[in-house]
């Protein structure tokens, strides 16, 4: 009877540890999951650039104060809203990552150019609140470059600046210009998606771009989803001034 109970206790030990080892292997291939997931947004296929036209934006907002004191730059140039990984299919992924934004970033690239290319025109420059804007936008979208927050903004800025504004979007101003034309300078309408208010009143774009180990690259044709949001359906838009 004794060896009985110790062949019994033996064989229970045995299938328990059996048991235990299956349940860690599917645990760890969970947590590969997991990685694979978070990996896969780090690394989305393409870019999408949003460029604001900020009188437009700021067309009745008389509280906004860098609506009510805006640049110069802003009156004649687009600004930029951001740059946000995107699949090439649709879709995109968001808030890849909980790392925190960090502020000293900004003073690394510089305010000057930060408030110029990329302005928060809701809030005073001397505000606390002004790096909101740029906080989440990072939070939601430069989580998943795969790029550390500084190269994530300065990559941004040298794409904004390398591409720039159309001369004939910057002669335009308080005017009119062809929808087609504007497509056409931007790309090609695989290229680029515009933005209006009303159908007529151009707010901004979206132009896709290509990436590398999280660095913008060329052009590239925007997925259909992209296109899609194009929401200029007049042939003529109105190009609005401050």
């Amino acid at each position: 009877n004794d060896l009985v109970i110790q062949l019994f206790a033996i064989i229970m030990n045995y299938l328990y540890l059996s048991v235990l080892l299956i349940c860690l292997i599917k645990l760890n291939y969970g947590f590969n999951d997991l990685n694979v997931t978070a990996n896969n947004a780090s690394t989305s296929t393409i870019y999408l650039l949003a460029h604001s036209w900020t009188p437009e934006y700021c067309y009745g907002q008389t509280s906004s104060p860098g609506c009510t004191s805006p640049e110069s730059y802003w009156g004649k140039y687009y600004t930029i809203h951001g740059l946000w990984p995107q699949y090439s299919t649709s879709g995109y992924p968001s808030y890849c990552t909980t790392e925190s934004f960090d502020s000293s970033v900004i003073d690394t690239i510089g305010w000057t150019t930060m408030t110029t290319y990329w302005p928060n025109v809701d809030y005073a420059l001397t505000s606390s609140d002004y790096t909101e804007f740029w906080e989440h936008e990072w939070t939601k979208h430069g989580t998943c470059s795969g790029l550390s927050q500084l190269n994530y903004f300065q990559n941004t800025i040298n794409l904004y600046i390398k591409y720039g504004t159309p001369s004939i979007l910057t002669s335009a101003v308080g005017s009119t210009i062809s929808a087609s034309s504007l497509r056409s300078a931007m790309g090609g309408s695989s290229y680029v998606a515009l933005q209006c208010t009303s159908g007529s009143y151009l707010s901004g774009a979206y132009s896709c771009w290509s990436q590398s180990n999280g660095i913008p690259g060329s052009k590239t044709t925007c997925p259909s989803d992209v296109l899609a949001e194009d929401t200029c359906t007049s042939s003529t838009l109105k190009v609005t001034s401050f």
